[in-house]
């Protein structure tokens, strides 16, 4: 198990994205071990595919102890907290599971599944960008836990 795995709905389609992702998931190597798992898009139309989608999200967050949805509706920090949250995890050897669902979001009920909901920012931003957020984030979180200069 990774500590720390990024599960997304959808796989990216720009060139730029995926080159973004490769470039931060090559910084955030040496610092700690993750995983990118990436589901496919629900079966059907609205609520029936965000069912869907709920259900394969739930199946990929379960063997995790800690788990975060990425949701525009939870709460917000600062890259300092968010670093700060993340190490008092990390230290104590939990290890976390964060989700961002497909364009069309995250159903309810897993919402109300999983407690701990986080945002990247009180912008909306589009689907895929927002996995680069949070490795950028992520990025810059490990910088700092370390003490490194990448976040000043």
């Amino acid at each position: 198990m990774y500590p720390i795995r990024l599960i997304v709905v959808g796989r990216p389609k720009q060139e730029s994205i995926l080159s973004l992702e490769k470039h931060y998931k090559k910084l955030i190597k040496p610092l700690i071990r993750l995983e990118i798992l990436e589901l496919t898009e629900g079966k059907g139309q609205g609520e029936r595919q965000l069912l869907d989608e709920a259900s394969n999200l739930r199946n990929a967050l379960s063997a995790y102890k800690w788990k975060v949805i990425l949701d525009a509706g939870g709460r917000t920090t600062d890259s300092e907290g968010f670093a700060k949250w993340l190490g008092s995890r990390l230290d104590l050897g939990e290890h976390m599971a964060f989700a961002i669902g497909s364009s069309n979001g995250i159903h309810s009920i897993l919402k109300a599944e999983i407690k701990e909901r986080m945002s990247l920012s009180q912008m909306t931003f589009p689907h895929d960008l927002c996995r680069i957020i949070f490795l950028e984030q992520l990025y810059r979180a490990m910088s700092i836990l370390r003490g490194g200069s990448y976040h000043k």
